[in-house]
Order: C-alpha cells, then structure tokens, then sequence
C-alpha cells in the first residue's frame, strides 16, 4: 500500500473512531407510559448525566382543545454530575399498544447549561398531535449531551 493509500485509510478510520465516540454519547431506551405518575429512573447516563424522573401531565379535559400553557407536556428531570457545564438535547416518542406513533416531544437546553454537580428540570410541549396521548403504552427516550 503506497504512502498516499495509507494516509487515507487512517485518516478514515481515525473518522470511524470519532463518530463512534460522538454517537456513544446518545442514551435511548423505552419505558412504559403512565400518565399524571413521575416515574423515578436514577440511570447514569454518558456525559456525566444522570436521568432522575420523567413526568407526563396530561390535562384532565381533552388534549388535543388544551392551550399552549395547560396542554400535555412531559418534565425530564437530569443532574449533571460532572465537572463541567453541558447542554442538553431530549427527544421523547410515545407510542400506543398497537405500536402507533400517539405524540412527539423535543427539547433541552435553551440559554443557560445545566451546570456542574446541579440538577435541571426541562419540560418539553407536546404540540399539534397529541389527540390520543392518554392511549400511551410505552415511550422512547433519547438524551445527548453536548460540550460546552
């Protein structure tokens, strides 16, 4: 293999081992869905994360005729448990018992990072389709911290 065939093939695998290591960083799992009920977790996650609680609030009338600030929404609880300041990114799926897609979740971090050895609740909005929520069955989780 000649210098310049090497250097490639290094070079793209050097690449391989960053990505790697940069999608190491995302923690997905599911859970079952309950409504109005904080589930404690307590998982340490990459990053000097931990995954403490996750709440469901759904209103008691109908989700989907509710306003921005009283409709479903979801509140992750995270502690940050390492030395330095990180962002938060959190993408929550909720899914019936047939397997359908009932809502979608996203948010994190907006202004400030959620510092060293502190903890941080984001609450996360479920807009536009959010009819059937209260069917839930299972949710899926993604959290990724990002460096400061």
């Amino acid at each position: 293999m000649n210098r310049f065939a090497r250097t490639i093939v290094l070079g793209a695998a050097a690449s391989l081992v960053i990505a790697a290591g940069a999608r190491a960083e995302l923690f997905s799992k599911t859970y079952a869905f309950k409504a109005n009920t904080k589930l404690q977790v307590g998982t340490e996650m990459p990053g000097g994360l931990r995954l403490d609680s996750v709440e469901f609030i759904l209103p008691k009338d109908d989700p989907s005729q509710s306003a921005t600030f009283s409709g479903p929404k979801v509140k992750v609880s995270v502690s940050n448990l390492g030395k330095t300041s990180v962002t938060v990114a959190i993408a929550i799926a909720v899914m019936n018992a047939d397997g359908r897609l009932v809502g979608v979740a996203s948010g994190g971090t907006k202004l400030f990072p959620l510092r060293a050895e502190r903890q941080m609740d984001y609450s996360l909005d479920f807009g536009g389709v959010s009819s059937e929520l209260a069917q839930g069955a299972t949710f899926y989780l993604a959290i990724e911290p990002k460096g400061q």
